[in-house]
C-alpha cells in the first residue's frame, strides 16, 4: 500500500484485518514477478528477473539483443 500518512495505512489495516483473515508480511520486496526497489523520493519496478525467466522458459537466455528503434512519432 502506498498512502502519505501511516495513519493512513494502519487504519485501512485495522479495517481489512476485521473482514478478512490477514496478517503483515512488512514491506514488498517483489510482487508479480517485479522487483521492488524504493528510497526517499523514488519507487522502482523492475521486470528484469521476469524477462530472464521467460527467456529461459523458451531456449532464448542466450540470444543476442537487436536495436529496435521506435519511429519517430512515439
Amino acid at each position: 500500500m502506498v498512502w502519505a500518512s501511516i495513519h493512513e495505512i494502519n487504519e485501512l489495516k485495522r479495517k481489512l484485518s476485521k473482514e478478512f483473515a490477514m496478517k503483515d508480511l512488512s514491506v514488498a520486496k517483489q510482487i508479480l514477478g517485479m522487483r521492488i526497489t524504493r528510497d526517499r523520493k523514488d519507487f522502482k519496478l523492475s521486470q528484469e528477473e521476469y524477462v530472464k525467466k521467460v527467456l529461459s522458459r523458451f531456449n532464448m537466455a542466450g540470444a543476442k539483443l537487436v536495436s529496435n528503434p521506435l519511429p519517430s512519432y512515439f
